[in-house]
């Protein structure tokens, strides 16, 4: 993944942005921020421009904002070193976002992925009534069927075990139906704190640096995503692993105390899940 150099926050000119980068700088009138490539994959009703005070923005209200409210296309007014993103998109440095019917607008946006924290195009759990992109929930969700159930509340037909197991013991069992709900949930909720909840928050000094560092962990994760969707781990210890050391080969520090790091959370939640003494 390549970081956007600072040195081009002010000019924003094509000289110093790199159109690969996970992060763009953008501007509309006025109005400068920073467009999120991730984000914008769900679609164009969804906030995946950060202003510089911080505020997240859909490209409509980013365009009204910087004095755009005539425009019709949000693709041509907002731009970035010099070019509309309707051209980057052309170009294949911005994903396209998926196509939305007007009338389904309003209603996508009335409700937001319980993992990321977006809109978009959700699919609501028959249980809970929760909602989720096909992508986030874990597996991906294949089905609009009212009966569907989310990973959450699957989990709650296991009841938590009152005996106490060693961690080794726990590492070293066989990848079945129980064990492979418990990773699945286990990974949802490291996607829902880096994403819905760390992501969001990251504060204006040095968010360029840290914000490329949550996408790397997001894009690493993404590889053991598939590989539980694959069912491709023949034991606990195979995923619990890959997770810990995407986190250890990460040490760069953060202004959040131990307890509020990725791996701190994910270690507490795996030894709440599978009953670990």
């Amino acid at each position: 993944m390549k970081k956007l150099s600072l040195s081009g926050r002010r000019t924003h000119t094509e000289e110093n942005v790199d159109f690969r980068s996970d992060i763009l700088p953008v501007t509309c009138g006025e109005m400068k921020g920073y467009l999120i490539k991730r984000k914008l994959e769900r679609g164009g009703t969804v906030k995946f421009i950060r202003g510089e005070d911080g505020k997240w923005f859909t490209p409509r209200e980013f365009e009204v904002a910087g004095g755009y409210e005539n425009s019709s296309n949000w693709k041509l007014s907002v731009r970035c070193g010099g070019r509309t993103l309707k051209t980057l998109m052309e170009e294949g440095y911005l994903p396209v976002p998926p196509k939305t019917h007007n009338r389904k607008n309003e209603e996508e946006n009335s409700y937001i992925c319980e993992v990321c924290q977006d809109a978009g195009k959700l699919f609501c759990c028959g249980t809970c009534s929760k909602y989720f992109h096909e992508k986030c929930h874990i597996p991906p969700v294949k089905t609009e069927s009212k009966s569907w159930s989310c990973t959450f509340c699957m989990m709650k037909k296991y009841s938590r075990s009152q005996e106490c197991h060693r961690e080794s013991e726990v590492l070293k069992r066989q990848m079945g139906p129980e064990e492979q709900l418990k990773c699945e949930f286990l990974l949802m909720e490291l996607y829902r704190h880096l994403e819905g909840s760390k992501f969001k928050k990251i504060p204006h000094d040095n968010y360029i640096e840290v914000a490329s560092q949550c996408l790397k962990e997001l894009d690493m994760l993404a590889n053991i995503k598939r590989k539980l969707n694959e069912r491709s781990y023949p034991q606990v210890k195979g995923c619990v692993r890959e997770v810990i050391q995407i986190f250890q080969s990460n040490t760069q520090s953060t202004n959040h105390n131990d307890s509020d790091q990725p791996q701190e959370k994910f270690k507490k939640n795996f030894k709440e899940i599978f009953s670990v003494q």
